[in-house]
């Protein structure tokens, strides 16, 4: 399969072989994409080794046969944003979510959208650890993940004066204020309703989060959760 001049997102790379580079792109219409990138490790490619960096925007062309491809043109799609920091690291494991939770060479232009859209979210001021519970939480309710953060073990509405404890498979259930890592009614209303709730509430969020992500990966954990720390923490934008 020939492709011309598709829109996508770089995920991951790594050498291959002595002058190449292995890619993983998320495509806006053929989903994720490994791709040979051929004889761009040469000190006169340092123009397009930076267009194949992770969270970069470009079009490709390629040439698919089999489960790795071969990349046969590439360019840049404005804007080009400078991402560092933090908010790299952020944004490197949010593409390591993808790679480790999302089938191959399957058309999703929502989760296409989604990771554009956490690119921008991540060259501006959003607060980080708002921004990757969120994409978190978007990403597993998009792959039909069971969702315990939505509503009580017994089905009821979450309370907003009420406080729960989150339990990956059966979902909330009721908590004194006072027990560790628990969660109140009105920050998990905010979160659901994709308002931001507290600090603290960010904090038991991403055990929650990190929990439901573990259930559905086994033995391979994201790398980046022992690479970034704790994205709860408040940090600057």
């Amino acid at each position: 399969m020939r492709v011309e001049w598709q829109p996508a997102l770089v995920l991951h790379k790594r050498a291959y072989r002595e002058t190449s580079l292995q890619l993983e792109l998320l495509t806006r219409d053929h989903g994720i994409v490994g791709l040979v990138a051929k004889g761009v490790t040469g000190a006169k490619n340092h123009v397009l080794r930076a267009q194949l960096q992770p969270l970069q925007h470009i079009k490709v062309s390629f040439l698919l046969k089999s489960e790795l491809g071969t990349l046969t043109g590439s360019e840049p799609l404005p804007p080009v944003l400078a991402i560092a920091g933090d908010r790299l690291m952020a944004g490197l494991y949010l593409n390591e979510l993808v790679l480790k939770l999302c089938p191959r060479q399957d058309a999703d232009n929502e989760l296409y959208q989604r990771l554009l859209a956490a690119r921008s979210e991540l060259a501006g001021s959003m607060p980080l650890a708002w921004l990757v519970r969120r994409f978190e939480r978007d990403l597993i309710q998009h792959l039909g993940y069971m969702t315990p953060w939505s509503a009580t073990a017994n089905g009821t509405d979450i309370e907003p004066e009420r406080h729960y404890r989150a339990h990956p498979e059966l979902g909330l259930m009721p908590a004194k204020a006072e027990e560790p890592g628990v969660l109140s009614g009105i920050d998990l209303l905010d979160f659901n309703a994709d308002r931001m709730p507290s600090l603290p509430a960010l904090g038991a969020l991403r055990q929650l989060l990190h929990g439901v992500i573990a259930m559905h990966l086994g033995k391979s954990l994201p790398r980046s959760w022992q690479m970034i720390g704790e994205l709860s923490r408040p940090m600057k934008a």
